[in-house]
């Protein structure tokens, strides 16, 4: 009774038909293969025993398999009365790890590691009688082998550069191959793209670290590949691709002029759909001025273009970051001029764009020409009402707070992301026109006749709380202005402990080509609910900032330390407050704008740094006051100073004339370092931005 419920209970796991007893046994069986003709996979195994009638029949009945690559076998008993197949390799049930492995479904997985011999057999078995069973042969294979060509090469960034690289599989089901770069199928915009026929497309720029890896990878075998390394030696005329938002400001014979518009460059060295406005001595363009114009672009990222818009200056030199960012310089015998234009997302050319709470920072010159600055926040409902705010101005050094009671926007150009807005404050109305970024970055430039100001906005983190807790840990700085008493330019860093404390300070400045370096300080800060807050360095020096998205706010000079001068910038979280050589280490593009002798002059170029001390080339291109040298050679060192969060540049201007200029550093982050001159008789501020 209980070996008749032992067998039924196994029926009922098993699915068995019906069960009788013990399985029967023969003495004497005689088997007989029949092999279809037509395919491997199809062909049969079978044994029949002719005493009890029970046959077994296994397929395929040969096969081939990679090592660790698996195969279904599928097996059928007939003429008895219990249908159930107990599965060997090798005579072992089951398998083990050294001939490959079968499960009761007849799901076999060849070993990871090559058999030997390189055959095994695959044998179904008949649980009623054990000695009848059919075997399958099973080569095992070595594993695939990959092959790719060229395994190395070296192109531009752009995407009109690309490389063919052809796979051969060998020894796999299939020769076929899928593509991946830096592991990623298909590859992506950082790193580059690579097709199913294995062309490979360059990103815009060069990635960090310049180097990517492109990888064919069996298909049948995916632990199977081959790699090629390519390097991403610089840029090309296609780096620059898509649509920009810039805005600028300068000096021409005229006075000083100011610019916010937007282009699309083509890849191909052409600038098309221009539409800029621009406020100088002659008051603001009634309407837009539409342009096309051309570029090129260098291998190091240095490049040209011009803008065919009757306005002066039109020609321009700029040093491209990477495909989002590039850094503007005038370069004809105008005058000077300086700016920024950053890619568009054209889907966020809607109201909406300008939702929420907005920092911002303004600056230009008053109805009498003297500098001025303005830093505040406003904020929207992402339709077309500007509800209210604050503003801080700086006029030509005399600082005043008031506030923004209302306004209004639009925007006019779903193409440009064009748009008018009048902020309405407690000292009088002021109209702007602006070129959307992306949503919640905006371009400005004042429309007024009296104030002709350009700058930025950014959207506050939606929904933020603020209080002293707000503004923790360690900050770099960089504020410039100028006005009546002279111009001036100051970087530095502090670390602020969460609870209205500064410490840890240094900074440089330099007041019209005299620098004062290396000034250590502590100090104190408050912080509104509004974001606003106040900061006060040892030395009586005293500022007023907005903050902005996390770990960034813009920041105004608010004391009489330099009289009559306007100085506004901003401060950003720094990663490490420590400099270290390694800090500054690949490619980088400089933008740096400030004085020589009481010449104005701008410099955009690039530069190589080691990451232990050296920067072995370079080259800038420099504007003073319409006298242009274009492709100036550069070198370097670079060093710590006393001042754990303060560094050194000494740059050697190798051409015409040797001559070295200095200057202090201060890291934000692997890709941003803020930089101010150190030397007598010249004025200086601006960044270093990481390329690759």
């Amino acid at each position: 009774m209980r070996r008749s419920l032992f067998l039924g209970l196994l029926a009922g796991v098993f699915g068995l038909a019906s069960c009788h007893g013990t399985p029967a046994v023969s003495t004497a069986v005689v088997c007989t293969t029949t092999t279809s003709t037509t395919s491997t996979t199809s062909s049969t195994s079978s044994c029949t025993d002719p005493v009890t009638g029970i046959s077994v029949t296994i397929a395929p009945a040969t096969i081939s398999l990679n090592v660790t690559t698996s195969s279904a076998f599928q097996a059928a008993v007939s003429g008895g009365t219990n249908t159930i197949i107990t599965w060997q390799v090798n005579k072992i049930t089951h398998g083990n790890s050294t001939v490959g492995t079968i499960d009761s479904s007849g799901n076999y997985i060849a070993p990871a590691v090559l058999p030997s011999p390189a055959t095994v057999n695959v044998t179904a078995v008949s649980y009623e009688d054990p000695n009848v069973s059919a075997t399958a042969t099973v080569t095992i294979l070595p594993p695939p082998t990959v092959t790719i060509s060229p395994t190395s090469w070296t192109l531009t960034a752009g995407v009109a550069n690309t490389k063919t690289f052809t796979a051969t599989v060998t020894g796999a089901a299939t020769t076929n191959a899928d593509w991946e770069v830096n592991g990623i199928l298909g590859g992506n915009d950082t790193f580059g793209k690579i097709d199913f026929a294995g062309v490979y497309t360059t990103p815009l720029t060069p990635p960090l670290g310049s180097i990517v890896t492109v990888t064919a990878v069996s298909h049948d075998f995916p632990t199977v590949s081959a790699s090629a390394t390519v390097t991403i030696s610089g840029y090309s005329t296609s780096s620059l691709q898509g649509p920009f938002a810039f805005s600028m400001s300068g000096r021409t014979a005229s006075g000083a002029f100011f610019r916010a518009g937007s282009f699309v460059a083509d890849g191909a060295g052409h600038l098309t759909g221009g539409l800029e406005d621009i406020n100088d001595a002659s008051g603001p363009t009634a309407i837009p001025i539409s342009f096309v114009g051309t570029y090129t672009i260098a291998a190091d990222g240095r490049g040209a273009m011009q803008f065919n818009d009757g306005r002066t200056p039109s020609n321009f030199n700029f040093v491209l970051v990477n495909n989002n960012q590039l850094q503007i310089i005038g370069f004809d015998t105008a005058g000077t001029a300086t700016g920024q234009a950053n890619l568009q997302d054209l889907s966020a050319f809607s109201a909406s764009a300008l939702n929420g709470t907005h920092v911002f920072d303004f600056t230009g010159v008053d109805n009498s020409s003297n500098p001025l600055s303005q830093i505040g926040e406003f904020t929207t409902d992402g339709q077309s009402k500007i509800l209210g705010g604050l503003l801080d101005i700086n006029d030509n050094g005399a600082p005043s707070p008031a506030s923004i009671t209302g306004g209004s926007y639009a925007v006019t150009s779903s193409t440009n992301g064009r748009g008018t807005a009048t902020i309405v404050t407690s000292v009088g109305s002021l109209q702007f026109n602006f070129y959307i970024v992306s949503r919640g970055s905006t371009k400005f430039v004042g429309m007024d006749a009296t104030q002709r100001v350009a700058g930025v906005s950014a959207q506050q983190n939606p929904n933020a709380t603020f209080d002293l807790t707000s503004l923790t840990g360690n900050y770099a700085f960089l504020l410039a202005g100028s006005g009546a008493g002279g111009s001036m330019a100051t970087a530095g860093s502090f670390s602020a402990d969460g609870g209205g404390n500064l410490a840890g300070g240094a900074l440089d400045e330099n007041v019209s080509g005299t620098p004062n370096t290396n000034v250590v300080f502590s100090g104190s800060y408050t912080v509104a609910a509004t974001g606003r807050g106040t900061a006060s360095f040892s030395g009586g020096r005293t500022y007023v900032f907005y903050l902005g998205q996390t770990g960034n706010a813009v920041f105004q000079e608010t004391d009489s330390n330099h009289p009559n001068i306007a100085s506004d910038g901003l401060f950003t979280q720094q990663q490490s407050a420590a400099f270290s050589l390694a800090s500054i280490q690949g490619n980088y593009a400089i933008g740096i704008s400030g004085l020589s002798g009481s010449s104005a002059q701008v410099i955009a170029g690039q530069l190589n740094a080691d990451g232990a001390g050296s920067v072995p080339s370079g080259a800038i291109d420099i504007n003073t006051a319409g006298t242009l040298t274009p492709g100036e050679t550069i070198s370097g060192t670079y060093a710590a100073s006393s001042s754990p969060e303060r560094g050194t540049l000494a740059l050697n201007l190798l051409n015409p004339l040797v001559q070295t200029r200095t200057f202090a550093v201060y890291v934000v982050s692997s890709t941003q370092v803020f930089v101010v001159g150190t030397d007598t008789g010249s004025l200086a501020a601006g960044a270093l931005f990481r390329q690759f």
